[in-house]
């Protein structure tokens, strides 16, 4: 089976935000808010409040840690070229991003053959789930990460990815009036 480069022996660096400091996240905020959780006769409607209070809370905490600790993403190569790690590279950019994990195949020291970048989804049906949670991770903690088995190495990637806006597409479709048309598309 594949085993991590074994002649390098450095394990790579985690990100400080990573699965289980997630996990530890949430279920110190269960423990700590306990009262919240656990209905209490009547007047559920105050505690939905509450509980949607700190809830609301739990997540601006966990996407505070995660903006300020997890900018370990890795550039994405496009035609023409590169989609930055970093949110803050291009301040004017209001595209929305997602999170996509890449997988890049190079056998010795030829040129990679093989170059996917994938939804958590595609990875978990092509690879499986165990796949990806030890080469990617959770939040793609792991990465950047590379496993070599002989000649072979696989490189893994986490990788900002834009989401493609289908609204849209969706409204001019589902519209049945003609729109105006540019001498040049005719």
């Amino acid at each position: 089976m594949a085993n991590d480069n074994d002649s390098d022996n450095k394990l790579p660096v985690e990100a400080t935000f990573t699965t289980e400091r997630l996990r530890n996240l949430v279920i110190d905020h269960v423990i700590d808010n306990a009262s919240l959780f656990l209905p209490q006769g009547p007047g559920a409607a105050e505690h939905l409040l509450k509980l949607l209070d700190s809830l609301e809370k739990m997540g601006q905490k966990i996407a505070t840690e995660a903006i300020t600790n997890r900018q370990n993403l890795s550039p994405l190569p496009t035609f023409d070229s590169i989609i930055h790690p970093n949110p803050e590279q291009n301040v004017s950019d209001s595209t929305r991003y997602e999170m996509r994990f890449r997988l890049v195949e190079q056998i010795g020291n030829e040129a990679p053959f093989k170059d996917e970048v994938m939804s958590r989804s595609e990875v978990e049906k092509e690879h499986g789930v165990e796949f990806f949670n030890a080469y990617w991770g959770e939040m793609g903690e792991k990465c950047p990460n590379n496993v070599t088995t002989g000649d072979r190495t696989l490189w893994f990637t986490a990788v900002r990815y834009p989401v493609l806006d289908q609204s849209a597409t969706q409204s001019a479709n589902a519209s049945d009036t003609p729109r105006y048309r540019s001498p040049s598309n005719r």
